[in-house]
C-alpha cells in the first residue's frame, strides 16, 4: 500500500498557491477594493481567497459583494 504524501498546510512561509498568484496578477493594476473584489469574484474566487489577495477580511469581501449585487439589480430597473 503506497504511503500518502503529507503536506504542511499550516506552513505560513511556503510558496503561495498558483491560484493566489494568478489573482494578484489579475488585479495588479486596480486601485479600488471594490474593483478588485468584482474582478476576482467574476473569476470564481471565494471570499477567503479574495480576502487573502486583497489583504482584508472575508467578511469585508462578503459585504462588498453584497453591495455590488444590490447596485447591479438597482441599475437594471
Amino acid at each position: 500500500m503506497p504511503k500518502k504524501h503529507q503536506t504542511n498546510n499550516g506552513d505560513e512561509q511556503g510558496l503561495p498557491s498558483l491560484a493566489l498568484v494568478f489573482g494578484y496578477i489579475a488585479i495588479k493594476e486596480l486601485q479600488r477594493l471594490e474593483d478588485r473584489v468584482r474582478v476576482l469574484s467574476r473569476l470564481g474566487y471565494g471570499n477567503r481567497e479574495i480576502a487573502a489577495i486583497c489583504d482584508t477580511t472575508p467578511l469585508t469581501v462578503r459585504v462588498m459583494k453584497s453591495g455590488l449585487k444590490k447596485r447591479k439589480f438597482k441599475g437594471a430597473k
